[in-house]
């Protein structure tokens, strides 16, 4: 009786766990860098960071297929260029690659805040 126990309690802890990688798996494909599956970006020209979405992106190149291959013509000024990026979790700080602190974990290059 105590060996079926057991294994009832295995197969128990089993199938939580399976139950916590799958949300995990569901789950890992928002965060905050890719809100609802946009890039954060910043303009060239104007300094504004906005999420771009991927249809919107698309739809700029369809309408410009000459700028194929080029950074996206900022929406909001129309002057600039859009520089793909990541949005610190912390501050809010726009960055193209974070920094490295002297024991390998991840920084802002702007604010200088460890990153989670």
């Amino acid at each position: 009786m105590k060996d079926m126990a057991k294994v009832g309690l295995s197969i128990a802890a089993i199938v939580l766990c399976g139950g916590f990688i799958v949300k995990s798996v569901i789950s890992s494909g928002k965060s905050a860098d890719f809100p609802d599956g946009g890039t954060w970006t910043e303009c060239n020209a104007c300094g504004e960071m906005q999420l771009i979405d991927p249809e919107t992106r698309g739809r700029f190149y369809d309408d410009n297929p000459s700028q194929m291959g080029q950074p996206m013509v900022c929406p909001m000024c129309k002057r600039g260029r859009l520089k793909d990026g990541l949005k610190c979790p912390l501050n809010g700080c726009f960055y193209i690659q974070a920094g490295q602190m002297a024991d390998g974990r991840p920084v802002c290059p702007k604010c200088k805040k460890p990153l989670p």
